[in-house]
């Protein structure tokens, strides 16, 4: 069995370099891969310290902006290269895709979507779904 180039050893270059792909692409994948890094260590890193956490959201949020600048310009009128730095064609399709599914409030299609109330903003996964459930059962409980 081949033995894997990534690691569950976390050092403040792999973080810098994760950051710094995952802001360049948006790919968590990628940026794991060019860190040496487990993915699943990351979003457990991700899930279990707020300030990493913070950190991931502005990288994301910086790969989004350029999605956003990027089709801002092209709908103005302004001259844009379909190429970006690292040789890759933007696809507009995929970008306006992209937005809507991480900026719904800004791209979205107007539906108002539930954020379970608001309240469970940064939880992991597990912990809402416990919450959800127990919402659920509660209102079965009540008749409502």
């Amino acid at each position: 069995m081949a033995k894997s180039k990534s690691s569950k050893r976390w050092t403040n270059e792999k973080e810098g370099i994760f950051l710094e792909v995952l802001q360049q692409t948006g790919n968590v994948t990628k940026a794991t891969v060019q860190a040496g890094l487990d993915r699943s260590l990351v979003y457990r890193r991700r899930n279990m310290q707020p300030e990493f956490r913070e950190k991931w959201q502005n990288a994301m949020g910086q790969a989004l902006d350029y999605l956003e600048a990027y089709l801002w310009d092209k709908a103005m009128g302004k001259e844009v290269s379909d190429v970006d730095q690292g040789g890759r064609v933007v696809d507009e399709k995929i970008a306006i895709f992209l937005l809507k599914a991480h900026r719904p409030e800004i791209f979205g299609d107007g539906k108002k979507r539930q954020d379970m109330e608001g309240q469970n903003k940064g939880e992991s996964p597990r912990i809402r779904l416990m919450k959800k459930l127990d919402q659920m059962a509660k209102k079965s409980i009540d008749g409502g």
